[in-house]
């Protein structure tokens, strides 16, 4: 597999990936055990939960380092952020404010002519 200046950054992704599957895969076993009532049925059914985790976490963080393809597209991504023009502390500080100000202003625009609305209909009805 070829190394590139982003390949850490690429595994620290598919290792934040599988945990999120190992997590999920152990929160549902956790729930179906809930509600078949599965602990009087099988001896140790948090130790298979666990175990079951722990393969999903284990097989997919496999599957995805060793993935040529996904491995070269995940390479590609990074290339395509590292030349993204971040903005900076300011100009996020002064974007944020204008979208605070226009929702502001917006609402008061919608709530006013909510108002006038019903006050019109009141008097037609």
């Amino acid at each position: 597999m070829e190394q590139s200046q982003h390949q850490k950054w690429v595994n620290l992704s598919y290792l934040a990936v599988a945990a999120l599957l190992g997590y999920i895969v152990y929160a549902a076993g956790a729930k179906i055990v809930g509600v078949y009532d599965l602990e009087t049925r099988i001896r140790d059914v948090d130790l298979v939960l666990r175990g079951l985790s722990v393969f999903a976490f284990a097989a997919l963080f496999f599957i995805l380092y060793k993935n040529h393809q996904v491995n070269q597209f995940m390479n590609e991504v990074m290339a395509e952020l590292s030349r993204v023009t971040w903005p900076t502390q300011k100009e996020t500080t002064s974007a944020t404010v204008v979208v605070l100000v226009m929702v502001v202003v917006s609402g008061m625009i919608l709530g006013l002519m909510d108002y006038l609305l019903t006050t019109l209909l009141k008097w037609v009805i």
